[in-house]
This record gives C-alpha cells, structure tokens and sequence, in this order.
C-alpha cells in the first residue's frame, strides 16, 4: 500500500444532464461549494476569443473549470502548475464529424482536425495562460480518473509543486452509444493540488489494490464504475466536510482518501 498526503485546495465542477447546466465551485479550503447554474454560450471567457473559437463545449466547460483553480495573475506572476488532463473519449465528437467528412469524401476541417487531438485543449490552456511547466495527457478508459489521480499524486511528489488534475467527458454521439458504455452526463472537473504543508490540513490518499478485496466496499463494481462516479464520489466527499473518507475503486487500482491533520 503506498500513502501520500497533499492539499486540495480549490476545485470545480461542471455538469450538464439533459440541458441542464451547473457550476460547482470551492475556492479555499475555509470555503464552502457552491452551485449556480451556467449556460454554454458563458462558458471560458477567460479564454482569449482567437483561442475560444476553436472550442467547442467539451474544450469551453474544461476551460471553465480550469479558469477557477489557478490563481488569479499579479503584476509580478501568473500561476504556472504542472497539468494532468484526463478523458476516457477526448473530444469524440470532433473524430466521429471528421470520419464522417473522410466517409463522404468530403474536405476535412483543418480546425476539427487539430483540435480533435487528444492534448489540444490543455495546448490551448498553455497557451492562454502562459503555463510553461509540463502538461500529462492520459486516457485509461473507465479508470481514466483514477490514472489521473496517480499522475496528479506522483507529480506533486515528485516536483513538491502545484499541480492542476483536469477531467473532462460528454456523453458519446448516438453512433456509439449503444455499443459503448459512456457517460450520460457531460463533465467537467479541475482540482488543483499542492504539497502537504504542517500549518494545513491536506488529505491522505492511500493505493491498493482494487477488485478482489472483500474489504473494499466498491470492489465488486469496480470493473462498471465509470470516471464520472470517480469524479462525483471525489466532489461529494469533499463538499461534505463530515464525511471521513471515500474509496474510489477501479478495475485495478483503488485509492481510498481520507482527511489528514
């Protein structure tokens, strides 16, 4: 079992079921989440417009997200984390529109076709934000979070810096969504990440091993649990500051998470 300890200090979520669109926020470790509702055609106006015309929802609601967990810039600095980005899909609606122009023999959108590239939005984000440290691109299908996580945990050991865990998945266009199980929600996620230091309460994240422990409650539906109950399990607990501890199991991997003084 391997347990690191680091501070969550601000985090964001976006979710849009059916139409309905929320932003669900928690600034600083002495705050409380708050939700409001959002609607697409606000979303990333941090984003300088040259760049957020390239975007589309699945870019614009990471960008919202991502916008809220960096520091805001002074006269003397911009925040500049290392970025873990996260996606079971990517932009997948970007693929299937240029398999359909390649299907049609129709012309390919330069634009979709570079920003259908798994790391482009977090490209974008650089870019805007004048991030120079390194940027991670995972996919790991259900367990795209949890591989997140790990890199995100690794980082901030390892550089003993900030590091910024971005997650972002739509519901897949109906060609694949009754042949592959996805998400049903649209969501964003950002959480922002930092070495545990002895004057702040952080979180302790402990790894075992995942889908044969009788221990493990979530064990026997590892293997069905998607990014997105990762992501919602994660939020809960940490807008519910009584609860103790939350076990996010994947086919392989479990990190369990729990307060630290």
């Amino acid at each position: 079992m391997t347990l690191l300890c680091a501070r969550l200090s601000r985090w964001a979520l976006w979710e849009d079921t059916n139409g309905q669109a929320s932003l669900t926020l928690q600034t600083g470790e002495h705050h409380s989440a708050v939700t409001y509702p959002t609607v697409e055609a606000d979303l990333a106006r941090s984003i300088k417009p040259a760049w957020r015309r390239r975007l589309d929802l699945f870019g614009r609601a990471a960008a919202e997200t991502l916008d809220k967990v960096l520091l805001p810039a002074t006269d003397e600095q911009t925040d500049n984390p290392h970025i873990v980005f996260c996606s079971q899909h990517g932009n997948i609606n970007r693929t299937v529109k240029l398999l359909h122009q390649v299907a049609t023999n129709d012309a390919l959108s330069p634009a979709d076709f570079s920003m259908s590239v798994h790391n482009a939005f977090v490209g974008v984000a650089s870019i805007n934000w004048a991030i120079t440290q390194s940027h991670t691109a995972i996919a790991a299908g259900h367990d795209s979070m949890i591989a997140g996580l790990t890199e995100t945990l690794c980082q901030v050991m390892a550089t003993q810096s900030p590091v910024i865990l971005c997650y972002v998945d739509l519901p897949l266009p109906d060609v694949y969504a009754k042949q592959v199980g996805g998400p049903e929600v649209g969501t964003a996620f950002a959480a922002r990440f930092e070495p545990q230091s002895s004057d702040k309460k952080g979180l302790a994240f402990s790894s075992h091993p995942s889908g044969g422990s009788e221990k493990d409650a979530n064990s026997a539906e590892a293997a069905n649990t998607s990014a997105y109950d990762h992501v919602k399990l994660l939020t809960n607990f940490l807008a519910v500051e009584t609860e103790q501890q939350v076990t996010l199991s994947g086919a392989c991997t479990a990190w369990t998470v729990s307060r630290h003084d």
